[in-house]
Order: structure tokens, then C-alpha cells, then sequence
């Protein structure tokens, strides 16, 4: 068995090129918002691969990177204005903390997302928009349960062949999150900074609440058919990527995976 050498650079340059990729990808139109006012991106699929890829730091800086480049090429993709990367960067967050094993904190953003919602003036009028990131938070806390846990890491090793049902649960909880921190942020931005009336953003929330839920499993099944075909080539290709963010010795070197035997 061969062993990668490590190297401080090697995942950082990985960082600048999915960047890129996830800046190109985003640039292509995923659907409308529901308020009409701009676009919904495909961003919000490839920001999961990437986490999956990279990991939860090296991933979620390079989707961050990518996504605000994209919204000063194209402004129509910053539906909330310049926190947007944010709610698209969660989608990778929580993609890479599945792939490294750290699924308790993915539950955490979930509750702290849906209550910054019901909080806000349109999650008061609206507390209803959130059932479906209830539902992806239910699902999200079965990753914590060790047996099922367990079972879904194996099955998302890049060592074998990865299962779509393994990589559906990821990419469901990946592209709900984003959703739902995208609308705790959107239901303040849309009121005190963008300055809309309170009960236009009430509408739009309204209309939302059935629309994002098709859309974000639509979003999940585009996800695991594209991320199985890249997984799955990479042990022909050599190709190898950062399993975890940082090495347990603290150190800025990143630890890899051996694909090749």
C-alpha cells in the first residue's frame, strides 16, 4: 500500500481549485427564488460535494471562497445580499462533519437556525415554514446514534462503493441546512436591511414553505447521482483528497485517505 505524502500546501491548492469549480457552478441557474427576485444557483448542490470532498474546513473555505467570487459576477444569486455564502458554505459545513465523523455539531446548526427563524418578526407569523428543516433535523439526529452512525460512515468510505442511500441522507441534511440558515438570515435581512414590508416577506415565506421542501429533495438526488460518479472514480484516477481539517497533532498538515492499495 502506498501513503501520500503530506504536505501544508497540498490542501490548500485543493482549497483554490474546487473554489474555482464552485465558482463556475454557481454562475448556473438552479431556479427562481420565490420571491421573483433573483436566482436560486446550482451552487447549492456542488457546495455539499466539495464538503464531502475536502472536509468540514478546507471544504466550507473553499465553497465560501467560490460563492462570494460568484455573487460579485453575478449579483442576482445574492438573495440575501452578501451573507448569502453563508447559508451556502453551511451546506458544505455539514456535508464535510458527516464525512469526518463530527455529526453532533450538524443537529447544533439546526437548532440554532430554526430558532433565529422563530424568532424573527416573519418566524413569528410564519412559525410553520420550518417543518421541513424539522424533519431534516430528525434525520440529521439519527447520524448521532452510534449504530446508525457507524453504519453510514462505512458506507460513505471512498474506499468502496459508496450507496445512494448513505449518500442521500448527506446530501438531504447538506442542502436542507442550507435552506434553513438561509431563511433565519433572509428573515431579518429581507426586514431590516433590504427594508420590504414586513407582511410582502410574510407572503413570500408563506408560498415558500411548499415549494423549498420539493425543491431541496430534487436538489439532494442531483447531489448523489453527481457525487457518486466523482467518488466512485477516484481509485482509478489515484487521486486522493484531505479526510479532516487538521491532524490530531494540532499541526496545519491535513490527513489523507490511501485509495490505492
Amino acid at each position: 500500500m502506498s501513503r501520500f505524502i503530506r504536505s501544508r500546501a497540498y490542501p490548500w491548492a485543493l482549497t483554490g481549485v474546487f473554489a474555482a469549480i464552485h465558482l463556475v457552478i454557481t454562475l448556473i441557474p438552479f431556479s427562481l427564488s420565490v420571491s421573483g427576485s433573483g436566482l436560486i444557483s446550482f451552487g447549492m448542490l456542488s457546495a455539499p460535494i466539495v464538503g464531502f470532498l475536502l472536509g468540514p474546513f478546507f471544504g466550507t473555505i473553499a465553497v465560501l471562497i467560490g460563492s462570494y467570487l460568484g455573487i460579485f459576477v453575478n449579483p442576482e444569486i445574492a438573495l440575501i445580499g452578501l451573507a448569502t455564502p453563508i447559508a451556502t458554505s453551511a451546506g458544505a459545513l455539514a456535508a464535510g462533519l458527516i464525512r469526518a465523523k463530527k455529526t453532533i455539531f450538524v443537529p447544533i446548526i439546526y437548532i440554532v437556525a430554526m430558532l433565529l427563524y422563530l424568532l424573527s418578526p416573519v418566524g413569528q407569523q410564519v412559525p410553520e415554514f420550518v417543518w421541513f428543516h424539522a424533519i431534516a433535523f430528525v434525520l440529521s439526529l439519527l447520524l448521532v446514534v452510534p449504530q446508525v452512525s457507524g453504519r453510514i460512515s462505512a458506507e460513505l468510505e471512498l474506499k468502496q462503493t459508496v450507496t445512494a442511500r448513505a449518500l442521500f441522507l448527506l446530501a438531504l441534511v447538506s442542502v436542507t441546512l442550507d435552506q434553513a440558515v438561509g431563511s433565519a438570515i433572509g428573515s431579518y435581512y429581507l426586514v431590516y436591511i433590504a427594508g420590504f414590508d414586513v407582511s410582502l416577506v410574510v407572503s413570500w415565506f408563506v408560498l415558500g414553505a411548499l415549494v423549498y421542501p420539493i425543491e431541496r429533495v430534487l436538489g439532494a438526488l442531483i447531489v448523489v447521482v453527481l457525487l457518486r460518479a466523482v467518488v466512485e472514480s477516484f481509485p482509478a484516477a489515484y487521486f486522493q483528497l484531505p479526510l479532516t481539517p487538521l491532524s490530531t497533532t494540532g499541526s496545519a498538515t491535513a490527513d489523507f485517505i490511501d485509495l490505492e492499495e
